[in-house]
């Protein structure tokens, strides 16, 4: 978190708040959904498990570890059905641990705005050693040849014998609930863990609804894309900045005076200014299509982007990272006016932008780039360290502010109605099959 990753937006319904608060205050589900139980559920029965920690308490669960004895018993009962988990009575050592989170307070972003974090813990059980190393060392010492030399019998025989280590794997990630928004977002874009975050997110109480990117225009991530390369600006500059790396090595090219445009040629190969007062600028890595048949091209220089889509008329963008930016105008200390560009969130667009069957909106590769600066100065000025919650709920009102501002900047460049409804909104509910399908996976 507070920084570029790719977060999966799911919609709640708002008056299951109530609801969630209750179950954080039950003891016994909050024990069966913990990190400490998930954990020994991996460790004990050699299963995937998903568990949670507080926001403030990344590993809890190590800090205040329980006996390998007590860790099988707390396996059993994370196990259990809600009912049968009733009717179970755990000792002591477990009921009174503090290594699992309970209470509403340990979740509480925010004392008066309905704003709830927590870790999300992924817990796998996987073989960590290189077994295809482990392979070779076996059969060159048991049998003089490489492996893929070995006779058929012989690489069953050496699979047979040989044994990799295996290990409890654990991946964690933040959760931010929003019942004010009605949004919950979840920093993964892993279809099965998403799908299992719902679920434990529902067995608090929450009442999940599947959402997703909806705007009118087919393949509208392309269009928004092309529609703002086409109205470019500084398309000379971009131009004279692809014929120089044509003809000279990066460190040869000169740089422009004027320090704002500098930037923008060197990072970006558009730069087109909204109705508002941002710009959106699109970046590289992209792929791009010179001809309606012609295959994909991936690209990673935003020269190389502007020399291809100059090539044919039908040339145009499939993908593309956009970088919303302000520009500011200030007064040097000699009384010049002098402007510059911040930059105020950043996101990958492509046909990837929705995961439909696991009900979720999708920001890949998004960032607030100011957000670590204007707190650090925040610091330096005021010389006091904002709490724990203060940090999470921060990003959580910021990240909320920035998908409003896309949704509106993907209305401005469509040329959308103001009466029609476009951005992230519910959809159906994942079918019965496409639940198996992802618990097969």
């Amino acid at each position: 978190m507070f920084g570029r990753g790719n977060w999966a937006i799911v919609g709640l319904v708002k008056e299951s708040l109530e609801a969630f608060k209750e179950n954080l205050e039950d003891r016994a589900l909050m024990i069966a959904v913990s990190q400490l139980a998930a954990s020994a559920v991996t460790r004990h029965s050699k299963v995937d498990a998903l568990g949670i920690n507080p926001f403030s308490g990344p590993r809890l669960d190590e800090q205040h570890a329980i006996s390998l004895d007590r860790g099988q018993e707390l396996a059993r009962y994370a196990a259990l059905d809600q009912e049968a988990r009733s009717n179970t009575t755990l000792p002591p050592e477990i009921l009174d641990s503090e290594g699992y989170s309970l209470g509403v307070h340990q979740f509480e972003l925010h004392s008066t705005l309905p704003w709830y974090g927590l870790w999300t813990v992924a817990n796998q059980w996987k073989d960590i050693s290189d077994l295809a190393s482990v392979k070779e060392q076996h059969s060159y010492a048991a049998l003089d040849r490489p492996y893929k030399f070995l006779q058929a019998t012989d690489k069953k025989s050496v699979d047979q014998e040989i044994r990799g280590t295996t290990a409890a794997v654990r991946k964690q990630f933040p959760v931010l609930l929003d019942f004010n928004e009605g949004r919950v977002y979840i920093e993964n874009s892993g279809k099965k863990t998403i799908y299992m975050v719902t679920e434990l997110l529902r067995q608090l109480g929450v009442e999940i609804v599947s959402v997703a990117w909806i705007y009118s225009q087919p393949n509208w991530p392309a269009e928004i894309l092309n529609r703002l390369h086409a109205g470019t600006q500084y398309q000379n500059d971009f131009q004279k900045r692809a014929d120089e790396a044509t003809r000279f090595r990066p460190n040869e090219i000169e740089k422009l005076e004027d320090k704002e445009v500098e930037s923008i040629v060197a990072n970006f190969f558009s730069m087109t200014e909204l109705p508002g007062e941002l710009w959106a600028g699109i970046s590289a890595p992209t792929q791009i299509r010179l001809h309606p048949t012609s295959p994909p091209i991936f690209v990673k220089a935003p020269t190389s982007a502007t020399t291809l889509l100059g090539m044919t008329t039908d040339a145009h963008l499939l993908s593309g990272s956009i970088t919303f930016q302000e520009r500011v105008s200030y007064r040097s200390k000699k009384g010049e006016a002098r402007t510059f560009r911040k930059d105020a969130l950043s996101l990958d667009i492509n046909d990837q932008i929705n995961l439909t069957d696991v009900g979720a909106a999708m920001l890949r590769g998004f960032d607030i780039p100011a957000f670590r600066k204007d707190i650090q100065r925040e610091i330096r000025q005021t010389k006091q360290v904002p709490s724990i919650e203060q940090f999470w709920s921060t990003w959580l009102h910021q990240m909320s502010n920035a998908v409003r501002t896309i949704e509106a900047s993907f209305r401005e460049i469509l040329e959308l109605g103001g009466d029609e409804k476009a951005g992230i909104l519910p959809t159906h509910a994942p079918s019965t099959d496409e639940v198996l399908e992802l618990e097969i996976a």
